[in-house]
C-alpha cells in the first residue's frame, strides 16, 4: 500500500549500469498528501497529489536550533555513527545549515521505512529535527547507553 504522505522530486543525476538498469538521484521538492491512486497502464504507480498542506516546503525556512539542541543532536549523531560504524565528517556535518543537515541525514542514514516515513511526515524543519534527534538517541539506547540527553 502507498503511504498517505509522499514527496515529489526532480531528477538531479542518473547513470546507467552495465546491466541496463538506471541509478537515479532525486532531490525532494515538496511533500504531498495522497489524494487518490490513478489507473495507469505504466510500469510505475501514479497518484493525484494534494500539495496544499505542505506549501511551506517551497519556502526556505530560517535556520533554527539553539546551541543546547545542536550539542544534543551532535552527541546523538556521533553515537549513532559509531554504533553503525559509519564514517562522516562530524565537524562539517554539525556546522552545516540546519535544513541541509537534517534533510541530508534523514535521506542518507540507514533508517527503516517507517522511520523515514516519520521524518517525511514531520510538519516542518523543527519537527523533523526533533524526530531525527529522537531516532538517533533511540539507537544509542539500543546500544546500551541510558543517557542520551546528557550533554558533556
Amino acid at each position: 500500500s502507498l503511504a498517505p504522505i509522499g514527496c515529489a522530486g526532480r531528477v538531479t543525476s542518473y547513470a546507467e549500469t552495465s546491466d541496463g538498469r538506471y541509478l537515479i538521484t532525486l532531490t525532494g521538492v515538496c511533500r504531498f498528501e495522497l489524494d487518490e491512486e490513478l489507473s495507469a497502464g505504466t510500469p510505475y504507480r501514479q497518484v493525484r497529489a494534494a500539495y496544499d498542506r505542505f506549501e511551506t516546503d517551497l519556502v526556505t525556512p530560517q535556520d533554527g536550533g539553539d546551541a543546547a539542541e545542536r550539542r544534543r543532536f551532535a552527541k546523538a549523531l556521533k553515537r549513532y555513527l559509531n554504533h553503525r560504524d559509519l564514517d562522516v565528517d562530524l565537524e562539517t556535518a554539525t556546522s552545516a545549515p540546519l535544513e541541509a543537515l537534517v534533510n541530508s541525514l534523514a535521506m542518507g542514514l540507514p533508517f527503516d521505512v517507517s522511520e523515514k516515513q516519520a521524518l517525511l511526515e514531520a510538519a516542518g524543519l523543527q519537527e523533523r529535527y526533533q524526530v531525527l534527534t529522537a531516532l538517533l538517541e533511540i539507537d544509542a539506547l539500543e546500544d546500551g547507553d541510558d543517557e542520551p540527553h546528557s550533554m558533556q
